[in-house]
């Protein structure tokens, strides 16, 4: 069986392991894990897209809402898929209105890059969650 390049590779599902490990463990230390909820690659189908949907590395949506309606999202990349996956994140943060930051990480870089509305301002290096008030670099191992 012939499997996607670089998606399956194990550094890819460590990395998002950890970041949905730190991710809870934070929820809970501030009491927070009954307000939102995180998992791994759910498919988001909205009816904001113009055309299909997108999976996510990993989603995080108030409890409430479906997972259509995702807070923040965050991908793990490597260098050849960087500015891909900066295009479906920008994609995804303009036509998702319950989106209201976006991340992606290079892993072979050690880099993060995020995208936030209501201003759509992009930044290099900023790893801050405003959505979890977290800085989403603790979740990346040493």
């Amino acid at each position: 069986m012939k499997q996607l390049a670089g998606y399956n590779i194990p550094l890819h599902q460590e990395v998002i392991s950890d970041f949905i490990y730190h991710i809870r463990k934070h929820l809970q230390s501030k009491g927070l894990q009954y307000e939102f909820t995180v998992a791994p690659e759910v498919v988001l189908r909205n009816e904001d897209f113009k055309v299909g949907y997108i999976i996510p590395d990993i989603s995080v949506k108030k409890r409430e809402n479906s997972w259509n309606q995702p807070e923040m999202i965050i991908e793990v990349t490597r260098n050849r898929s960087w500015n891909s996956d900066i295009k479906k994140v920008r994609k995804a943060i303009k036509e998702v209105r319950s989106l209201k930051e976006v991340f992606v990480f290079n892993i072979e870089e050690s880099e993060c890059w995020r995208i936030t509305k209501p201003d759509f301002d992009e930044e290099d290096g900023n790893c801050f969650s405003d959505v979890l008030r977290f800085d989403l670099k603790n979740c990346l191992r040493g």
